[in-house]
């Protein structure tokens, strides 16, 4: 090899050598090598105290989670939400780690679960903005897919930092309440078999159906069957089944009033109280109202909570539930036996 070809070569591994330095130095927030196992927030670590406010973004909408004086809160209804999981989510983001430095392709971010809205939902990361008292942003990342491949119990997650296009591969799990609904205590009232008296789905230019109990503890049965048609039991039981318990997938501020003749459930109970859901919208986007109405001292108590819990507000209901508020006296019947 003469000295022309060592001098080639030695240019050569010398640019080889910057490219590597500028692609490490142009990575988030200088992450290199050397900083596997530093904390990613380590202000976070020390301001966990201080974070009174969490919005995420995902592929759905965008929502902030408060904590007040009086509990934690979704910012936008004012409904409650689980204080362990605005907690947990704030422990879990203050003790991430670098592992290392992944790609800045734009088109690879669907793999790692960091796409921009507008991709494939499953692929689209989740915006985190961690903020003060005094609206200083504490933290913020995009969340994607976990990564097993980490060592140790917690695993990994990629990420991306605020305002950087570079993703990561950290150690640690960001615990995200997924779906919305799983930020609430979602389960009322228990109206079980042996309390429910009877529930009757009325309005909405759509049949009404009766249903009672003759006794406490016997399964409801269909009032109303039409002529040749009996009840079908599994239909109904599955009616029982939708107030054991009484639960929500959303919750909003209560917006407008019912139509005249809106869609409405009445559930009656064996302990002196009746639950009118009633449809505020299009029935089949599942938004109801909830009112109570106390017939006896006996389910007093149980009453009150079930309307303290829900008095100003609207709930939407699962896709199965909105479904049954549809149903006809065709969905719930079945030929009679001759």
């Amino acid at each position: 090899m003469n000295m022309k070809q060592i001098g080639l070569l030695s240019a050569l591994a010398a640019l080889c050598v910057a490219a590597a330095a500028l692609s490490m130095s142009s990575g988030p927030q200088g992450f290199a090598s050397d900083k596997r196992g530093q904390l990613v927030f380590p202000g976070l670590t020390q301001k966990a105290n201080d974070v009174t406010s969490i919005t995420i973004r995902d592929f759905e909408r965008a929502f902030t989670v408060e904590r007040r004086e009086d509990g934690f809160y979704n910012k936008e209804s004012g409904y409650p939400v689980k204080p362990d999981a605005f907690r947990d989510l704030v422990g879990s983001a203050s003790f991430l780690t670098f592992e290392e430095t992944k790609t800045s392709d734009p088109a690879r971010m669907a793999d790692l679960g960091l796409a921009e809205p507008g991709a494939a939902p499953e692929a689209v990361g989740r915006d985190m903005t961690f903020r003060d008292a005094k609206g200083n942003v504490l933290a913020g990342l995009t969340v994607g897919n976990s990564d097993a491949t980490v060592g140790g119990a917690r695993g990994g997650t990629f990420i991306k930092l605020a305002d950087q296009k570079q993703a990561l591969l950290v150690r640690g799990q960001l615990r995200v309440p997924v779906p919305h609904a799983a930020w609430y205590e979602i389960n009322f009232v228990n109206i079980q078999r042996d309390a429910l008296a009877g529930i009757v789905i009325k309005g909405g230019g759509l049949d009404e159906i009766i249903t009672k109990a003759e006794k406490k503890g016997d399964d409801i049965t269909l009032v109303n069957a039409p002529d040749g048609r009996t009840g079908d039991g599994s239909k109904l039981m599955r009616l029982g089944f939708m107030v054991d318990p009484i639960s929500f997938q959303d919750v909003r501020k209560a917006a407008g009033a019912p139509g005249a003749d809106a869609r409405q459930m009445i559930v009656t109970s064996w302990k002196g109280y009746t639950i009118t859901y009633t449809a505020i919208g299009d029935v089949a986007d599942g938004w109801v109202r909830f009112t109570t109405q106390v017939t006896s001292d006996v389910g007093k108590e149980e009453a009150e909570d079930f309307r303290r819990k829900t008095e100003g507000f609207d709930f939407k209901l699962a896709q199965h539930e909105i479904d049954m508020l549809r149903w006809t006296l065709k969905d719930v019947t079945q030929e009679a036996k001759s």
